[in-house]
């Protein structure tokens, strides 16, 4: 009930606003030359699906984007043609757009992929290779399975144990977002040693679970040899990158572009950063990258494409979507840049910091 008054809140908001001619009125500062925009999932979530929830766009949505896209004239670009305009290798009229896709869940291929290929548009998948290849848990997905098995999580993480009440839909949604809070900022051996955990304890396994939602060799091939479909390194284990030492997070990315070129057969030169705020990378983090050979890497700061970009190629910054922002007219203001903005000054609140992605270039 909550999420549903959440929705129609914004709903009324985002309707009020464009009413009022917002999006017009700061799409003339905001707006930009386009966008990146970073999806998860294009999937329908279940109701028991908690991480699932927050970053599907459902196949309908998804597919009315790309419409409106099309409609308002956008040239669709993968993530190489990005490059290529911003370094003045490509003149285009109008606007441009970039789809992005993080982590390699199926849905890529069954859902974003097949859409894609019906409106012969390009899209960029950021592949967590430790996800792909079994090597490591994508646990978000069975810490779905965990919180709906039983009616208390026990949990033991960096030196605590969590009791965690799962005994209604309510409770098991606090919990899931509760652990997922702690997973995301711990060490990825913590994070196994909690997943190993939960699978002895309430019988989750988590191989089982985890490798089920994840593109197969099999799809990757078909998405390659389509001419859609550019591959990305999105790390190995979804690491946020800052918090590890130098010489974790050189693994991390140079494993990463290894094992995504070893699963595509083709060379990898963009990267994403996990999670992607400014305290997940930073100027460490763009060396390694361009020390690396990339020849890109982006960011989840929330802002439009602008001609200066081309001065910071590792720090190049995505519009998230996600089901609650996927429609008219959430999506005038997306693309008018109102939303974006609206979000970083948000977040510059919160942190009491201006900006600190904008200082990493390329």
């Amino acid at each position: 009930m909550a999420v549903a008054l959440q929705q129609f809140l914004l709903d009324r908001t985002c309707r009020a606003l464009s009413f009022a001619g917002v999006p017009k009125l700061v799409g003339r500062w905001q707006a930009g030359c386009g966008a990146i925009l970073a999806f998860h999932r294009v999937y329908r979530a279940g109701n028991s699906e908690f991480g699932s929830q927050a970053i599907s766009v459902s196949p309908e949505d998804f597919r009315g984007i790309l419409e409106t896209l099309k409609e308002r004239g956008y040239t669709f670009l993968s993530i190489s043609g990005l490059v290529d305009f911003l370094a003045g290798r490509r003149t285009i009229d109008g606007r441009v757009v970039c789809l992005t896709f993080d982590d390699g869940f199926e849905d890529s291929h069954s859902s974003a992929f097949a859409i894609c290929k019906k409106y012969r548009v390009p899209m960029t998948v950021y592949l967590a290779s430790g996800f792909v290849t079994g090597q490591f848990p994508m646990w978000g997905i069975g810490l779905e399975a965990a919180v709906a098995a039983g009616e208390e999580l026990v949990v033991p993480i960096e030196g605590e144990v969590l009791r965690l009440n799962c005994r209604s839909v309510r409770a098991r949604r606090i919990a899931y977002r509760t652990l997922a809070s702690r997973l995301a900022v711990a060490h990825p051996e913590e994070v196994r040693r909690c997943c190993e955990s939960l699978a002895l304890s309430h019988g989750i396994d988590f191989t089982v679970a985890t490798n089920r939602p994840v593109l197969t060799p099999v799809m990757i091939r078909e998405m390659r040899d389509s001419g859609l479909v550019e591959f990305g390194a999105h790390s190995v284990r979804h690491a946020r990158l800052a918090c590890l030492n130098s010489a974790e997070a050189h693994w991390e990315i140079a494993r990463s572009k290894s094992d995504c070129e070893a699963l595509v057969g083709r060379k990898i030169g963009h990267f994403a950063y996990p999670y992607g705020d400014a305290a997940a990378a930073g100027e460490r983090e763009a060396a390694i990258c361009a020390a690396l050979g990339f020849k890109s890497a982006v960011t989840t700061e929330s802002s439009m494409i602008v001609r200066s970009d081309a001065a910071r190629l590792f720090a190049l910054p995505r519009v998230t979507f996600n089901g609650r922002i996927a429609r008219d007219p959430q999506l005038d203001l997306v693309l008018s840049g109102t939303l974006p903005a609206a979000r970083r000054h948000w977040h510059r609140a919160r942190a009491g910091a201006s900006r600190p992605s904008r200082s990493i270039s390329g």
